[in-house]
Order: C-alpha cells, then sequence, then structure tokens
C-alpha cells in the first residue's frame, strides 16, 4: 500500500529531474551564444570610449596640450563647471581601460575558460544591456554541445542534492515527532541489547 501511494511522488519527482535537466542543459549551451553577444557589446562600449577621448585629445591639441595636461588644467581650474568636466573626462578615461582590460582578456580566452574570465572582469551594465536584446541560438558547435552538457549534469546534481537535504531533513523531523520511548521504571535495571 505504502509503494502504490508514494508513486504518484516518485513520477513527480521523475518528472522534475528531467525537466531541470533539461533546462540546464538548454540554459548552459547558450553561454556561448550569450558570450558572442556580450563581446559585440562590450567592443561597442569600449569604440565609444576611444571617440570620446579622440575628441577630448583633438580639443587638447588645438590648445597644444596632451589630453594629461588638459585634464589638470581643468580639475586645477577652480571654476567648478571645469573642475566637474574634468572629473567627467577623469572618468571616462578611467572606463576606457577598464573596458580595454576586460575586451582583452574575454577575447584572449578559450573556449573552455570564458565562462571564467566573464566572471572575472563582466561589466554589470553591459551584462543587463545583453540580457535585455539577448537571441538565443541553437548551439552548433562543440563548445555549444559541452557547456550543454554541463549545464545537464549541473542542474541534476543540484535538483539531486536539494532532494537528499529535504529528505534528510524530513526524516530528522519525522523523528522528533514521533513518541519518544517508554522511561525506564526505577529500580529497574537494563542490560545494553535487550529489551525491557
Amino acid at each position: 500500500m505504502k509503494k502504490i501511494l508514494l508513486y504518484p511522488f516518485r513520477f513527480l519527482d521523475g518528472l522534475v529531474d528531467r525537466v531541470v535537466s533539461l533546462a540546464g542543459a538548454v540554459g548552459l549551451a547558450q553561454f556561448p551564444q550569450f558570450f558572442a553577444q556580450y563581446l559585440q557589446r562590450l567592443g561597442g562600449h569600449l569604440e565609444e570610449a576611444r571617440l570620446v577621448i579622440a575628441r577630448y585629445r583633438a580639443a587638447a591639441e588645438t590648445l597644444d596640450l596632451t589630453l594629461e595636461e588638459y585634464l589638470a588644467e581643468h580639475l586645477a581650474s577652480g571654476n567648478e563647471i571645469f573642475v566637474s568636466s574634468g572629473q567627467v573626462m577623469t572618468g571616462v578615461l578611467q572606463r576606457l581601460g577598464e573596458l580595454e582590460e576586460a575586451f582583452l582578456a574575454l577575447q584572449q580566452a578559450g573556449p573552455f575558460t570564458r565562462w571564467w574570465f566573464f566572471l572575472l572582469k563582466a561589466d554589470p551594465l553591459i551584462i543587463r544591456e545583453t540580457f535585455r536584446y539577448f537571441q538565443p541560438g541553437l548551439p552548433t558547435t562543440v563548445e555549444g554541445l559541452i557547456y550543454g552538457l554541463a549545464g545537464l549534469f549541473l542542474a541534476w546534481g543540484l535538483y539531486r542534492g536539494l532532494m537528499a537535504l529535504v529528505r534528510c531533513t524530513g526524516r530528522k523531523i519525522g523523528a522528533l515527532v514521533r513518541k519518544p520511548a517508554a522511561p525506564v521504571k526505577p529500580g529497574r535495571t537494563t542490560k545494553p541489547g535487550l529489551p525491557l
């Protein structure tokens, strides 16, 4: 009777197991596609930052100054407006350095180390933009297949681990809810291993 009652739960567990595994495979198989789209957006941000810096550099050259001298003049001017624009230019220059470093690291990463460099160098703003306009694709490369298999095993392992934790917790709660053993009567001794 107990097996009959447990059958729907086992069936549901097996179904959820397969759905979670499939979702993991499909989801992680999209990483190469997402990475390529992220890299394109990162490259776009990088080119835009280079364009802005080139314009500042051209403005500095018209005054026979280097970009660094131009920035220093703005920051030391004492005029709140010029100091503010100097701070903006400094921020753009810093951003350019960060974008160049990230782009180079991600571009040189191998197919199976990309995820690691992505975690280290990814920019949250560009990630949000990429997710917003992400176009899923059908992975047709060995890289996509391997990421898909990794997603399948990762999702399956996480689900199995979670279910083991739920079962263990359920058993412990069940043991606490059960009635405690009958108390030993005073004056009566028991030998280990023998029932009372």
